[in-house]
């Protein structure tokens, strides 16, 4: 009995990596080029810091593009911003909360370290902050995303306060080892129970 309790304690430690979940939490976020924080004719605005773009915090919808938010004012794919994953992971949904108004280039990395074209994020076109979701085709394997301004619409002055990516971690090897030895476990308790009847 005390081996099928190991066991199964074994199979469940293995099966909460496989849970659905917004795996971008906590990412690290890195900025890369020049038009961060310029508000343009709105002002200096009130930056954020980019770890909030990655803690699941959504603002008021409706809220002023660059006001506690990873702002920035320039030409389409000029700057973007970087969310790297604690683990690699398999993502079948995304969910953004930018400025209503355009659009968003989404690409991820592999785990070879290449990027892909993923999709075009929108907004609800609304007032300010407003959110918007994609649901993939099918899952991608990503260690990485990269936000950018798409051309299609807008203004040129991009804000991001929120990205989450649905899906499960990728299994490292040392869950597998534990799932099988859980495996191990329930077949061997399985064997006892039968010799004994």
């Amino acid at each position: 009995m005390k081996s099928l309790a190991i066991a199964l304690a074994c199979l469940a430690c293995s099966g909460a990596a496989m849970a659905d979940t917004n795996v971008a939490l906590g990412g690290g976020v890195s900025l890369t080029g020049s038009g961060f924080w310029d508000g343009g004719s709105w002002g200096p605005g009130a930056p954020a810091d980019p770890s909030t773009v990655t803690d699941s915090v959504y603002l008021p919808i409706g809220t002023q593009w660059n006001l506690g938010t990873v702002f920035w004012s320039g030409d389409y794919g000029a700057d973007s911003i970087t969310i790297t994953l604690n683990q690699a992971a398999s993502v079948n949904q995304l969910a953004i909360q930018a400025d209503n108004d355009n659009d968003y280039r989404i690409q991820y990395r592999d785990t070879a370290n290449v990027w892909h074209d993923l999709a075009v994020m929108s907004p609800n076109r609304s007032w300010g902050q407003d959110n918007g979701s994609t649901i993939l085709g099918a899952p991608v394997v990503a260690t990485a995303f990269m936000i950018s301004g798409a051309a299609g619409a807008g203004d040129n002055h991009f804000a991001v306060s929120e990205f989450q990516a649905m899906g499960n971690v990728v299994p490292e090897p040392a869950s597998y080892a534990m799932m099988g030895a859980g495996l191990a476990l329930v077949g061997l308790a399985a064997r006892r129970r039968q010799r004994r009847a």
